[in-house]
């Protein structure tokens, strides 16, 4: 720069020359317009060597600073610094539900620098109690801003006004300048008083008012069609599931995960008991009833194991069906399941389809059966395949209709151990039973109760371990066929004896003469207590003319 200036300045000061000299006296009037346009050029010049010089030394600068930073604490506390600033400034300009950009990331976490260098923690790094106060109150401030999901106990929605009642409500808000407060003031001197500065003032008194807008005559007008047409209803009307859930809240819940263990009484023990096969833990307690059933229950630690009833599996009376009733703790009924037997003339020992390929030499009669779970309004919900006598494996689908025959799978059901008919009764090391293992199309609005369709696979799977125990050669089970038919035998015995009653009293009347002793006293009661003719005789309208 310094040489530039010093030849812009030779250039441009004055020359002496001879006054007779026809060069100099030629120059003499170009030189100051050569001095200007060489006063520019070297301006210009000397700017971008300025601009030059200061790039050179930013890079230097940004050079050195690298070279110095290397020193992993002192980058360390710098990015703390910047970590503990931006979540403020973040909270500030994040909007509204935001809250996971208000959160400063940890300073002992690595951090990629603007240099592209890892930065990885050190063991003498420590979160700092600010650090944690600054992600305390930032998570508070995003919680502040951020709409909280709907629940049940949130108020409900206020319900839409008829539209006669929106006519006779019609108002506006008004300022009420005459009120009685106001009057009372005017001649309460206390008011002047000054009052101290501890004192408790008195709330002030509304002036902003509701006032009608509606005259007198199309009040009474819009009230009376009020009153003439339909009402909305006070409150929304709930949801099936929410109907569902308080109806089924009066009775006791299972908690249980995607597998149950479906277990025999054994070892002295006269429940038997479903269980949790990852934890061993007892969900509930069941036994066989008299009447060929089921009674389920859980425990209780005052009145014991299996002392509160959960629901209950009976037998309906039919003549050519098996059917049973599912009740829950209210006696309320829940499901309906309807027992189908088939029968087989020839088929395989070991084959349970014959869709596959089996050994057709030594076939031989075969039973299967097959469980429908329905509403108590007779619509089919579920149903098990059609598994045969002694099968190890039985599926729950949901029903379909004709189009596709097997529906969507609900649970598994695998036999544990190598066992049959009554032999998981047996007091063995391992317990033996069925493994139930539910798929996620079993899910169910009211979860845990009687209503819940996976409680009901695992009872219907119940019942036919327990009536399989006493399976007949024929393949029908005799379980509780007694009681049953005792029943309805003790129905008929009971009609017979009141009617031989009615009859032996009839013919003692008359030989003793007591059916007209009766008859006098039947009349004489009627006379007494009935009217003979009417108490007042209504006479006929008089017309004048006809």
């Amino acid at each position: 720069l310094k040489q530039a200036k010093r030849f812009a300045s030779l250039l441009t000061r004055p020359v002496s020359y001879t006054r007779g000299s026809d060069f100099f006296h030629g120059m003499r009037g170009c030189m100051p317009f050569l001095g200007r346009h060489v006063r520019f050029f070297v301006s210009v010049f000397a700017c971008w060597c300025a601009s030059a010089v200061d790039a050179a030394q930013g890079a230097l600068r940004e050079t050195l600073r690298i070279g110095l930073s290397s020193n992993a604490r002192g980058k360390r506390s710098a990015l703390l610094s910047a970590a503990v600033a931006a979540p403020e400034a973040s909270a500030a300009a994040a909007p509204q539900g935001a809250a996971e950009a208000a959160v400063p990331p940890a300073p002992g976490a690595s951090t990629e620098a603007s240099t592209g260098e890892l930065i990885t923690p050190l063991p003498n790094d420590t979160i700092s109690t600010e650090y944690w106060s600054k992600v305390d109150a930032a998570i508070s401030l995003a919680g502040r801003v951020t709409k909280p999901p709907s629940s049940f106990n949130d108020p409900v929605p206020t319900p839409t006004p008829e539209p006669w009642k929106k006519v006779f409500q019609a108002s506006e808000s008004v300022i009420v300048v005459d009120t009685p407060l106001s009057q009372a003031n005017l001649n309460n001197w206390e008011l002047a008083t000054p009052m101290p500065p501890n004192a408790v003032k008195a709330p002030a008194e509304q002036t902003h008012r509701s006032m009608s807008v509606v005259p007198y005559d199309m009040q009474i007008g819009a009230r009376i069609m009020y009153g003439l047409s339909e009402k909305n209803t006070a409150t929304p009307p709930p949801s099936q599931a929410i109907v569902d859930e308080t109806f089924v809240a009066q009775c006791p819940m299972l908690m249980f995960s995607n597998q149950l263990a479906v277990r025999a009484p054994r070892c002295g023990n006269p429940y038997g008991e479903w269980a949790d096969p990852a934890t061993d833990r007892v969900v509930l307690r069941w036994k066989p009833t008299e009447q060929g059933g089921l009674y389920f229950g859980v425990d209780s630690a005052l009145s014991g194991q299996g002392s509160v009833t959960f629901a209950d599996f009976t037998e309906s009376f039919s003549i050519n069906r098996y059917i049973f009733d599912l009740y829950n703790c209210l006696k309320v009924k829940r499901y309906t399941v309807e027992e189908a037997i088939v029968k087989v003339d020839q088929m395989a020992a070991k084959a349970y389809s014959t869709s596959l390929d089996h050994d057709l030499s030594g076939t031989r009669e075969a039973i299967f059966y097959e469980y429908t779970i329905k509403h108590p309004n007779g619509s089919a919900v579920a149903k098990t395949t059609l598994f045969r006598m002694d099968q190890d494996m039985v599926n729950f689908t949901w029903f379909s209709d004709s189009e596709s025959p097997v529906g969507q799978l609900i649970a598994v059901a695998t036999r544990t151990g190598h066992w049959k008919r009554d032999q998981w009764r047996q007091c063995t090391e391992n317990p033996r039973g069925w493994d139930l293992t539910f798929t996620d199309a079993a899910n169910f609005n009211t979860a845990a109760s009687v209503q819940d369709l996976r409680v009901a696979a695992a009872a219907v799977l119940n019942m036919m371990a327990y009536r399989d125990e006493a399976v007949g050669k024929d393949g029908f089970q005799h379980v509780g066929e007694g009681s049953l038919y005792w029943s309805f035998l003790s129905v008929i015995f009971t009609l017979l004896i009141i009617s031989v009653c009615f009859m032996v009293a009839m013919v003692v009347c008359s030989k003793k003469g007591l059916d007209k002793k009766m008859k006098r006293f039947c009349f004489r009661l009627e006379q007494v207590l009935l009217p003979k003719r009417a108490t007042k005789i209504r006479q006929p309208v008089l017309h004048p003319t006809y």
